[in-house]
Protein backbone atom coordinates (compact mmCIF):
# COMPACT_ATOMS: atom_id res chain seq x y z
CA UNK A 1 0.00 0.00 0.00
CA UNK A 2 1.36 3.40 -1.26
CA UNK A 3 1.23 6.01 0.90
CA UNK A 4 -1.89 7.79 -1.08
CA UNK A 5 -3.43 4.88 -0.74
CA UNK A 6 -2.82 4.61 3.68
CA UNK A 7 -3.81 8.57 3.58
CA UNK A 8 -7.04 7.60 1.74
CA UNK A 9 -8.12 4.62 3.69
CA UNK A 10 -7.24 6.36 7.02
CA UNK A 11 -9.40 9.27 5.91
CA UNK A 12 -12.31 6.70 4.50
CA UNK A 13 -11.85 5.05 7.78
CA UNK A 14 -12.38 8.46 10.24
CA UNK A 15 -15.25 9.83 8.20
CA UNK A 16 -17.08 6.19 8.76
CA UNK A 17 -16.20 7.09 12.59
CA UNK A 18 -17.49 10.75 12.65
CA UNK A 19 -20.37 10.44 10.69
CA UNK A 20 -21.28 6.80 9.77
CA UNK A 21 -21.23 7.55 6.60
CA UNK A 22 -18.87 4.90 4.91
CA UNK A 23 -16.39 6.33 2.06
CA UNK A 24 -15.99 2.98 -0.40
CA UNK A 25 -13.42 4.41 -2.84
CA UNK A 26 -16.36 3.91 -5.73
CA UNK A 27 -17.32 7.15 -8.17
CA UNK A 28 -20.80 7.41 -6.27
CA UNK A 29 -19.03 7.58 -2.72
CA UNK A 30 -17.68 11.14 -4.06
CA UNK A 31 -21.22 12.18 -4.34
CA UNK A 32 -21.49 10.93 -0.43
CA UNK A 33 -18.26 13.34 0.29
CA UNK A 34 -19.33 15.96 -1.72
CA UNK A 35 -22.46 15.63 0.91
CA UNK A 36 -20.33 15.94 3.74
CA UNK A 37 -17.75 18.64 2.28
CA UNK A 38 -21.47 21.16 2.41
CA UNK A 39 -22.38 20.40 5.73
CA UNK A 40 -19.14 20.38 7.40
CA UNK A 41 -17.85 23.57 5.50
CA UNK A 42 -21.27 25.02 6.41
CA UNK A 43 -21.04 23.86 10.12
CA UNK A 44 -17.34 25.54 10.13
CA UNK A 45 -18.91 29.42 9.44
CA UNK A 46 -21.68 28.53 11.65
CA UNK A 47 -19.67 27.36 14.53
CA UNK A 48 -16.56 28.70 13.90
CA UNK A 49 -16.62 31.64 16.15
CA UNK A 50 -15.76 34.69 14.36
CA UNK A 51 -13.68 33.42 11.24
CA UNK A 52 -14.52 29.92 10.25
CA UNK A 53 -12.90 26.72 11.06
CA UNK A 54 -9.32 25.66 9.71
CA UNK A 55 -9.79 23.05 7.29
CA UNK A 56 -6.17 22.97 5.58
CA UNK A 57 -5.75 19.39 7.78
CA UNK A 58 -8.70 17.65 5.68
CA UNK A 59 -6.11 18.83 2.10
CA UNK A 60 -4.05 15.82 2.04
CA UNK A 61 -6.87 13.06 3.23
CA UNK A 62 -8.96 14.67 0.72
CA UNK A 63 -6.06 14.69 -2.21
CA UNK A 64 -5.38 11.10 -1.17
CA UNK A 65 -8.72 9.82 -1.02
CA UNK A 66 -10.14 11.63 -4.47
CA UNK A 67 -7.42 10.37 -6.24
CA UNK A 68 -7.87 6.82 -4.87
CA UNK A 69 -11.12 6.66 -5.74
CA UNK A 70 -10.45 8.43 -9.71
CA UNK A 71 -7.23 5.57 -9.55
CA UNK A 72 -9.44 2.34 -8.66
CA UNK A 73 -12.08 3.71 -11.38
CA UNK A 74 -10.18 4.49 -14.33
CA UNK A 75 -6.17 3.08 -13.41
CA UNK A 76 -3.72 5.49 -13.43
CA UNK A 77 -0.38 6.23 -11.06
CA UNK A 78 0.70 8.59 -8.32
CA UNK A 79 3.07 10.72 -9.60
CA UNK A 80 5.66 13.23 -6.92
CA UNK A 81 6.01 16.60 -8.12
CA UNK A 82 7.71 19.32 -6.55
CA UNK A 83 4.32 20.77 -6.02
CA UNK A 84 2.56 17.74 -4.59
CA UNK A 85 0.84 14.58 -5.95
CA UNK A 86 -0.21 14.48 -9.67
CA UNK A 87 -2.44 11.55 -10.26
CA UNK A 88 -2.02 10.16 -13.83
CA UNK A 89 -4.74 8.53 -15.73
CA UNK A 90 -4.79 6.87 -19.06
CA UNK A 91 -1.02 8.32 -20.00
CA UNK A 92 -2.38 11.65 -20.85
CA UNK A 93 -4.75 13.22 -18.39
CA UNK A 94 -2.59 14.55 -14.97
CA UNK A 95 -4.41 15.93 -12.18
CA UNK A 96 -3.08 18.18 -10.16
CA UNK A 97 -6.19 17.55 -7.32
CA UNK A 98 -4.50 19.71 -4.70
CA UNK A 99 -5.51 23.09 -5.96
CA UNK A 100 -9.29 22.03 -6.02
CA UNK A 101 -9.68 20.46 -3.15
CA UNK A 102 -8.04 23.68 -1.75
CA UNK A 103 -10.60 26.09 -3.16
CA UNK A 104 -12.87 23.91 -1.85
CA UNK A 105 -11.82 24.57 1.51
CA UNK A 106 -11.88 28.17 1.20
CA UNK A 107 -15.15 27.88 -0.22
CA UNK A 108 -14.52 29.74 -3.31
CA UNK A 109 -16.65 27.26 -5.28
CA UNK A 110 -19.37 24.26 -3.68
CA UNK A 111 -17.79 20.92 -3.56
CA UNK A 112 -17.71 19.08 -6.74
CA UNK A 113 -15.76 15.76 -6.61
CA UNK A 114 -18.60 13.78 -8.56
CA UNK A 115 -18.82 16.30 -11.24
CA UNK A 116 -15.43 15.99 -11.85
CA UNK A 117 -15.44 12.31 -11.81
CA UNK A 118 -18.27 12.28 -14.45
CA UNK A 119 -16.16 15.14 -16.51
CA UNK A 120 -13.36 12.67 -16.54
CA UNK A 121 -15.49 10.05 -17.97
CA UNK A 122 -16.34 12.22 -20.62
CA UNK A 123 -12.74 12.73 -21.47
CA UNK A 124 -12.04 9.45 -21.24
CA UNK A 125 -14.99 8.56 -23.43
CA UNK A 126 -13.60 11.02 -25.85
CA UNK A 127 -10.39 10.24 -26.12
CA UNK A 128 -10.91 6.57 -26.30
CA UNK A 129 -13.39 7.84 -29.71
CA UNK A 130 -11.25 9.18 -31.16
Amino acid sequence: MNQWEALASDFADRVAEMTGQHLDFTLASLAILDDLLDEWLHLSQVYGSERPDDLSRLVLPLVAYVGETLRHAYGGTWIERPSGPVLRIAQTIELDLRPLVQATLAQQHPPAFARLAAALDRELEDRLGE
